[in-house]
């Protein structure tokens, strides 16, 4: 009897906590229900999908069809064929029509395989939810996200259609490799309008989205062929199609091929930069009836996409190339492989010339020619290793630079302080966490990362004798035909002109004999490489070089690692193959400032003593080496033990005043 009452009691406890659980439930899931905080339908969102704006090059010429939000080809769903639609609700919500925004007979089920599995993998979100987390949400996967997925599905639910909430889903739902909607996919992967997909080409569009990455026909033929076969099958228990149908369907081979639109990354930067100057959300921009004329020009583009399609089609890797007009300020060119628009990564070696370099050198605190010595060092319990762990020894300042090695440059973090040199480096668009607090950053290991643009920005800064611009999709935006913006170029001292002078020789010799030796055969061209990795694999490889007119930035990118994936190697040759796309002059150079000047100094005694001494005039040819400095930072001392005592306690007080007679005795 006793235990008869205990397992009553546990029901009967059982029961009303599940009652309980089931109100808290619905009364959380009411769109009925206000909850502070909480989201709720945004109407103008969903009208926003099929809103339009029109963008054109500097000439005026249109990139493109008009933009929709998300999609850049808006499908209605009455054009697409039964197979396209069935394809996509079997597999993805086979209770579409059935239900009012949420499946409960599928998210039981999957709660039930989940406990047992003592997981949480499998979900069940019905395509309402599915377009409300893509138009109204985020990807976090928090219970109050969940929650509020589900009552706004409920209200949507209410005010749309099922073809309308149906033709709204197909037209922003993600297949990867930037590519959103129906209609661009079908683009992309096939070369032909969404109304011509055949049942396999359906099917195979239908299992993409479910793991865009996993499933790509491109790259992972096999797997997307059995995902394919699997939404054929689901069909066929469904009644959309016939068992002889869906066998011969399945019998095909995969003959998808990824056809880049070379102009959805850019396209997506001008919009999110239009947001920002109208102070509104990008999908808020559609809104506007707005027309936007970009910096670049699409004959321009093209050339440079040409260039380099061939490696950004074919590559495994994750890639972007970036290129920008330093003089202008004008973004002339953004192209990638995935949706790496907007990426952050860690930039490894390509932030050296701005957190170590450039504030030792504003500093005066070493010369390009001072010496360091490049051995394994501790630096407060953090001990880093050259690339391949080898040391050279006695290196000067300019060397260690072309060779990118880290315990020099660490050397020169340490003299400045952090502080100082993250104070530097913000100036060059490169802002630091405050978590950024230790001597990895000075080898670009930060919280955060930088993007592509952020680190061309930089590099572009040293073009421009020390003037940080922060370069421009935009040229001018029209809202009813009338001009509401024009872009100005804002232009702020980042270093002096010596220190980026400086900088800028030391990255052609980078160029020339360095870790960008690939680019040695074009002229006036400097250059900085990076590699990130760990072990002997890579994640991130950069090549960002620069001439007088523009800038190149190169990433590639691989989440597995690769072992042959540095930045002297494939990043260099796409940015060689850019610069000669680009209409470079032969005969310009960089500007050298009047703040600097190239004396003989004695090479000689340079590495006995580590010490820079002026070459003195008696001083045989073969011992000079001729280099450059800071007009208001030179050495002292004639070699010999000579001084120059005749410029006076007050000399760097009237720097401008000296002048330096080449050959002069």
């Amino acid at each position: 009897m006793k235990a008869k009452r205990f397992f009553i009691v546990l029901f009967t406890v059982i029961l009303t906590v599940m009652v309980l659980l089931g109100i808290t439930f619905f009364l959380l899931t009411s769109p009925r229900v206000k909850i502070g905080g909480w989201q709720t339908l945004d109407e103008a969102k969903m009208r926003g999908i099929r809103n339009t704006v029109t963008v054109t090059d500097a000439d005026g010429v249109a990139w493109s069809e008009k933009l929709y939000s998300k999609n850049r080809i808006y499908t209605p769903l009455s054009s697409l064929s039964a197979n396209t639609v069935n394809a996509f609700v079997s597999i993805e919500d086979k209770r579409f029509y059935k239900h009012n925004g949420v499946d409960y007979i599928r998210m039981l089920g999957a709660a039930k395989n989940n406990l047992f599995a003592f997981s949480f993998k499998e979900g069940a979100s019905t395509i309402t939810q599915q377009l409300i987390k893509n138009t109204h949400l985020t990807n976090e996967k928090t219970l109050s996200r969940k929650l509020q997925e589900i009552r706004i599905a409920k209200e949507l639910e209410r005010k749309y259609t099922k073809d309308e909430i149906l033709e709204a889903y197909l037209n922003v739902v993600y297949f990867g490799g930037n590519v959103y909607g129906i209609g661009q996919a079908a683009r992309v992967y096939f070369n032909k309008d969404a109304s011509a997909l055949d049942l396999s080409e359906s099917a195979l569009l239908a299992g993409i989205i479910n793991n865009p990455t996993r499933y790509n026909p491109v790259k992972h033929a096999d797997a997307a062929r059995k995902r394919r076969n699997t939404v054929l099958g689901q069909m066929e228990k469904n009644g959309k199609l016939s068992h002889e149908a869906a066998e011969k369907a399945k019998s095909l081979p995969v003959r998808a091929e990824y056809r880049l639109d070379p102009y959805a990354a850019y396209l997506e930067n001008v919009l999110s930069e239009a947001a920002d100057v109208l102070h509104c959300l990008p999908e808020e921009v559609f809104e506007k009836n707005a027309t936007i004329m970009t910096n670049a020009k699409i004959a321009k583009f093209d050339s440079v996409f040409d260039a380099m399609c061939d490696i950004l089609l074919k590559t495994d890797d994750n890639m972007r190339v970036f290129v920008a007009d330093n003089v202008r300020g004008e973004v002339l060119f953004d192209a990638c492989n995935g949706n790496f628009a907007k990426l952050k990564r860690q930039p490894g070696s390509t932030i050296k010339p701005f957190i170590d370099y450039a504030p030792a050198l504003e500093k005066g605190l070493v010369y390009p020619a001072s010496v360091l010595i490049d051995e394994p060092t501790d630096f407060g319990g953090y001990k880093p290793k050259n690339f391949g762990d080898k040391y050279y020894g006695a290196v000067t300042v300019k060397d260690s630079l072309k060779e990118s090695l880290n315990i020099p440059a660490l050397k020169l973090l340490d003299m400045c302080g952090l502080p100082y040199a993250k104070n530097v480096s913000a100036k060059f668009g490169l802002l630091l966490g405050k978590n950024d607090s230790g001597y990895a950053a000075g080898l670009g290991g930060l919280t955060d990362g930088v993007t592509l643009k952020q680190l061309a920005d930089a590099y572009s800064t040293l073009a421009n004798n020390g003037q940080y611009v922060k370069s421009c999709y935009i040229n001018a935006i029209y809202v009813d035909g009338k001009p509401i913006y024009k872009q100005k170029l804002q232009a702020e001292r980042a270093v002096r002109s010596d220190t980026a002078f400086l900088l800028t020789d030391m990255l052609r010799s980078c160029a020339q004999t360095g870790t960008a030796k690939r680019l040695s055969d074009l002229p006036c061209v400097a250059a900085k490489t990076g590699t990130v990795g760990v072990g002997k694999k890579n994640s991130d490889a950069y090549c960002i070089a620069y001439t007088p007119a523009y800038t190149v930035a190169v990433w590639l990118g691989s989440d597995e690692g690769k072992e042959n994936l540095l930045g002297g190697g494939r990043p260099t040759q796409i940015a060689r193959d850019v610069l000669l796309s680009l209409p470079l002059s032969k005969n310009s150079g960089f500007t050298v400032p009047d703040t600097v000047c190239m004396l003989d100094i004695d090479e000689k005694r340079l590495y006995e003593e580590q010490k820079v001494y002026l070459a003195a005039p008696t001083l045989p040819k073969r011992y000079r080496m001729p280099c450059w400095f800071s007009s208001g930072h030179i050495p002292s001392e004639y070699s010999y033990g000579e001084e120059l005592f005749w410029f006076g306690d007050d000399y760097f007080s009237h720097v401008d005043d000296f002048e330096i007679v080449e050959g002069a005795i």
